[in-house]
């Protein structure tokens, strides 16, 4: 079955600096809020994931009580308007998953119940629904250590390297 997902910046912005937005397309719904699109938009990327995304793309308006009851909630885990605003937009569309590479907002979510998937989860996500090969996935994973602005920990990296030795050809 489909996923529907909600997004923050980081995923779209990663895999676009990578060429990879189309993984995005592997789920049925996106929803981001205006807060996101407009950090897209400054980094000249929102109308190309918009064109990839089509129809699955959808832009939310975010009310000012709801990012004030987000501020609340996630008080301790992140003080972002844009962080706030995907908070919000979980728990009123409930998706299957809620994208980011933020990792104080990820706690956040995942302290709340949602299902928190970043940049490289998408990737190996692309591989297990058959969307790329293994060699795929492994290219896919230098690039976006190498060619993003994804920072990740040399501890995490050793992590995702020894995950995907155990994926399957």
């Amino acid at each position: 079955m489909p996923e529907t997902a909600v997004t923050n910046t980081g995923p779209p912005l990663h895999l676009a600096q990578i060429g990879l937005e189309g993984h995005l397309t592997m789920f049925a719904r996106v929803s981001l809020s205006e807060h996101i699109r407009e950090e897209l938009s400054r980094r000249g990327l929102f109308e190309r994931i918009a064109t990839t995304l089509g129809e699955r793309l959808g832009v939310e308006r975010v009310t000012s009580q709801e990012l004030q009851a987000q501020q609340a909630t996630l008080a301790g885990f992140t003080s972002h308007q844009a962080d706030w605003s995907v908070a919000a937009l979980a728990a009123r569309l409930a998706p299957d998953v809620v994208l980011t590479d933020d990792l104080a907002l990820r706690r956040g979510l995942e302290a709340r119940g949602h299902t928190v998937v970043g940049s490289v989860g998408v990737l190996i996500r692309a591989f297990k629904t058959g969307r790329c090969t293994k060699a795929d996935l492994d290219t896919s994973i230098d690039q976006l250590f190498d060619g993003s602005t994804l920072y990740l920990s040399t501890g995490f990296r050793a992590y995702v390297r020894q995950l995907l030795k155990s994926l399957p050809e």
